[in-house]
């Protein structure tokens, strides 16, 4: 009998005849549901497994990964990189990732505005856009802790700015230590390993319009799409204004972008700033320092002195007039 390819959905049939032996390998499900059994096919429609009496056909798009038993690459524990981290986690259910990292999404306010933020460090630091606090020194920080009776609203109004990236639309913060003792949630963990594929799923967390906690979910569009000479990851998870500078996250709850910007007449079309952009601006936050005399920008550029082919004023020009 052959086996048919059913659309959106995970289906097994009867295999008639015996197996010969195959490439063991174990897929990862869409929702961290695994399955380990000698592959068959693979293809661009799917794969094929033998669970002895029956075949199991999944189709692509409810596959996250597949990998050999031999070659396959345990989760990795957490690495260290000074105020962030990452790691390779395990596939969960979305609701599950976002009971674990949900509390390190934060409400960020300036006078005129609200933006999202996210926990990078057990230390206070966290992330968020540029534009959320650009022009502003007087910020605020709200955290969202679970109780008993629900959600617990934490103010915190000592709110440093450490480092700013203008052009990348990125910025770092730190909250102080004497309002938070050292009493901060589970700091989110970062994708450094820029293996986001088109078509995968996504989800973001965040504030759009002072919603607070708002979860959307979606799959990825592109992952070079290309805007202001910036590369972006463009998805159809929702994005709205208050979304700005929340993380979104795959399917093992790694953050694997930055929201930035979502269309407001069109929908599902919106971008975040892939997480190697957000580390490479972490590891070389020195170079980007917050300086309170110039609030609007980490780093001043000094324009030149004079433009091409007018001398400065007191200076002889050397090229000889007709």
């Amino acid at each position: 009998m052959k086996p048919r390819w059913m659309c959106g959905a995970v289906v097994a049939v009867a295999w008639a005849g015996s197996a010969t032996a195959s490439e063991m390998v174990t897929a990862t499900l869409v929702g961290g549901s695994r399955v380990t059994a000698p592959l068959l096919r693979r293809n661009d429609d799917g794969v094929v497994l033998d669970l002895g009496f029956d075949v199991l056909q999944i189709p692509a798009k409810k596959l996250l990964d597949v990998r050999s038993e031999e070659s396959a690459v345990p989760a990795d524990g957490d690495h260290e990189h000074d105020i962030f981290r990452t790691a390779r986690l395990e596939a969960r259910e979305v609701p599950e990732l976002v009971k674990r990292f949900g509390e390190a999404v934060v409400m960020v306010r300036n006078p005129g505005g609200l933006g999202t933020g996210f926990l990078i460090s057990r230390d206070g630091h966290l992330v968020t856009n540029y534009h959320v606090v650009e022009n502003n020194t007087r910020l605020q920080v709200t955290l969202f802790r679970k109780t008993d009776k629900g959600f617990e609203k934490n103010e915190f109004r000592k709110v440093r700015i450490v480092a700013l990236q203008p052009l990348r639309d990125l910025a770092i913060l730190q909250l102080d230590p004497d309002e938070t003792q050292g009493k901060l949630p589970e700091p989110v963990v970062l994708n450094d390993r820029d293996d986001l594929r088109v078509g995968d799923l996504v989800f973001a967390i965040g504030n759009p319009a002072g919603l607070e906690r708002s979860v959307t979910q979606g799959i990825v569009s592109s992952t070079t799409r290309t805007i202001d000479q910036m590369r972006l990851i463009q998805t159809d998870a929702a994005i709205n204004p208050g979304n700005s500078g929340g993380p979104i996250f795959n399917a093992r709850g790694e953050v694997v972008a930055v929201a930035c910007a979502g269309a407001a007449v069109f929908e599902g079309l919106a971008f975040g700033i892939p997480a190697n952009e957000l580390i490479d601006f972490l590891v070389h936050r020195d170079t980007y320092p917050y300086d309170e005399s110039q609030p609007q920008n980490g780093v001043t550029y000094l324009p030149p002195p004079f433009q091409p082919g007018l001398p400065a004023e007191g200076v002889k020009s050397l090229i000889p007039t007709p």
